[in-house]
């Protein structure tokens, strides 16, 4: 049997002052849902604005930002920023940091005369090493041969 179907069934056994009474609950019911859906909706556009400005943030200077300072600026737990960061660009957040990271040395290697040691600096490294294997991961090439194959275009 149905809801609607039970509720009918019930209503008939009720007189008219307990069936008014039920009616008046299922309203205030239904107008609760509707007020709770409509701020929902309001915070969750609040919500992913907050998460399209961070994001522009974190692309202007990934270097400066961690996924735990990204979560901590919007106060919310690491996991739940995670979830949030993925349900709202597809991608998580470590692995756009990654690739605005990269978007940057990309950027510095074809457009400047700056070393790969100053570049993998300013982009965050400790280590030289690291971000030439990172580096080579994303491209498919060391950063001086991007270098190279940038200056012949």
């Amino acid at each position: 049997m149905t809801p609607k179907e039970e509720l009918s069934r019930l209503a008939v056994q009720l007189d008219q002052e307990d069936a008014a009474k039920v009616l008046e609950w299922a309203k205030a019911l239904l107008k609760s849902k509707t007020n709770s859906s409509a701020q929902k909706t309001s915070r969750q556009k609040g919500v992913a604005e907050s998460l399209r400005l961070l994001r522009q943030n974190v692309q202007a200077n990934p270097e400066k930002w961690t996924v735990d300072s990204m979560a901590e600026s919007l106060n919310l737990t690491r996991s739940r920023f995670s979830v949030l960061y993925k349900q709202t660009f597809g991608a998580s957040p470590d692995k756009e940091k990654r690739e605005f990271l990269n978007q940057k040395a990309r950027r510095l290697l074809g457009s400047t005369n700056k070393s790969v040691q100053k570049i993998a600096a300013e982009c965050g490294y400790n280590e030289c090493e690291n971000f030439i294997r990172a580096f080579r991961k994303s491209n498919g090439m060391s950063p001086l041969q991007f270098r190279k194959q940038a200056l012949i275009f």
